[in-house]
Parts: C-alpha cells; structure tokens; sequence
C-alpha cells in the first residue's frame, strides 16, 4: 500500500525547490498511475499465459457439435507443450463403460481422429502437427488454426453486474438471481460450489466465419485448487445461435500408449509441402 504522511512532507518543502518538489509529485503521481495499471491488467488474460500451468497428464474432454474431445497434455518442456488430441462420436462412445483413461489405454476404440501437436505457450504458435490416424505429418494453416488464434486472443474480465444469470428476470421486486455457473467435472464426478469467472474477446475481423464474433469464456477462480489452464465453457455468440464448447470431464496422471513427438521421423520441408498439397487436394475433391 502506497502511505505517504502529508504532516512530515510540508515540514521538509521549505528546504526543497519549487523545481525539486514539482519533479516529487510527478513522481508520485506516476507511481499512483503505475499502481493502477497493474491492478486493471488483473482483469485481463491470455490463455496461451494460462498454459503455462499445465502439467503432464492432466486431461479434458470437450463435447461440441455431437463429438467428444479428450485432449491430453503428454510433455512440457521449457515453454514447448505437447497436446495429444483424439476424438470420437458421442453416439459411440456414450456406449462405451469404461473411463477416459482405460479407453485411451485400449488405444481409444472407436475414435476417428488421434493427433499430437507442440504448442509453444511464449507465442501460441503450432510448431508440430503429427496425426496417428494418417501415419504422417501435417501443417495447419494459420487461417485454420482456431486454437493458436484461441490462445492469442486478449480476454477482458466480465463485470459481475453484466454476467448471465439464472432464471427469468422477476416482474416486479428485488432481483436476487445469481451468475450462472458452468458444471466442473474431474474424473466423472460433479464438484460442487465452484465458482467462475466469465471472460470476454472478439475475434479479429480475418474474414472467416468467427471474424467480428464475441467469444466468452468461463475459467475456476479458485486456479490453485482446479486446472484453470482452459475454459470450462467457450461460446461464440453471433453466429446461427450459438456455438458452445464445455468441457464434460477432466483429470490427471494419464498415460498414453503413442509415441513422443521426439522418437517419430520429422519430414523435410518439401515432404511438408507435399502432404499439405494433398491434403488440400483431397478436401476439395470432397
């Protein structure tokens, strides 16, 4: 706390300048308007900032448009960080008795895609693509790339009087409604009493589909206690309704029967370009 005794300063200002005193109080004005600053950067965020805290097995699993997610953190090396990614129909796995981790052990049966990227949380930069349902390496261009755009984005803390609430809005009287919260699940089993805050950004106007688009996003207050690292709920309002992505289970101390990045043959350049002309290829034969 900044403590400044008024009483003592006026006995000294008869041996100081007027020039010596004016240069004081810009001083101290400066470091008021610098004590502030930090304390409004407190209500903003970058996600790729909030990787950092990730640790090797931990996992979640996100539900978005009739697929599940599991994504897995594998490695963290200095700011390098190794996400496993596989994904699988709810449909099919909804069918399936067994927990995320024994599926992943069984070698994810059922799953249609199962990929392994780097992350370098300095940037948010993709460095490493790997996909082990088509035994090869791939690069993602930048304007496909939703999760490197994701995590460079600037969050602004939501207001508490400005956040969603439960239920309707009462005709008349006292409004006592409360902020609605996202469900947090670890290892199957519901947490109660957790609460969020919601975060707020736009989209860059790129002119794809989310270009312009409000993204907001809901992370644990208590980042100490959960794994606070990625949004718990993400929504991206202006497009037909509203996209959502929630994340429908999380944990730790998994284990995956894949490979490092580091032991499978990193391609040539020419070979990337290759496999990048293909893919394209073959997306717009589809």
């Amino acid at each position: 706390m900044l403590s400044i005794s008024f009483s003592s300063f006026a006995n000294k200002c008869s041996t100081y300048s007027i020039f010596a005193f004016r240069n004081l109080w810009i001083f101290v004005s400066l470091l008021i308007v610098s004590i502030s600053t930090f304390a409004f950067s407190e209500d903003s965020l970058f996600l790729r900032e909030n990787l950092k805290q990730a640790k090797p097995g931990d996992y979640l699993v996100i539900s978005a448009n009739k697929t599940m997610t599991l994504m897995h953190i594998y490695d963290k090396t200095n700011n390098l960080l190794t996400i496993e990614e596989i994904a699988i129909p709810e449909s099919k796995r909804q069918s399936q008795q067994m927990s995320w981790k024994e599926w992943v052990k069984q070698n994810a049966p059922g799953n249609t895609s199962w990929v392994m990227f780097e992350i370098n949380t300095t940037n948010g930069e993709m460095t490493r693509y790997y996909s082990f349902s088509k035994n090869g390496w791939f690069e993602i261009p930048d304007t496909d790339n939703f999760l490197s755009k994701l995590l460079n984005l600037k969050f602004m803390k939501v207001p508490e009087k400005t956040r969603r609430l439960v239920g309707p809005k009462p005709i008349s009287g006292p409004d006592w409604r409360t902020a609605w919260q996202p469900s947090m699940i670890i290892d199957g089993e519901k947490i109660q009493n957790v609460h969020f805050d919601a975060w707020r950004t736009k989209w860059s106007k790129d002119g794809s589909d989310l270009s312009g688009k409000t993204i907001e996003v809901y992370l644990p207050q208590e980042n100490q206690k959960y794994p606070a690292y990625f949004p718990y709920w993400l929504q991206i309002n202006g497009i037909i309704g509203k996209a959502k992505i929630r994340i429908i289970d999380s944990g730790a101390n998994l284990k995956s029967p894949r490979p490092s990045l580091t032991t499978l043959s990193h391609p040539s350049t020419e070979t990337y370009q290759q496999e990048v002309i293909k893919e394209k290829k073959n997306s717009i034969e589809k």
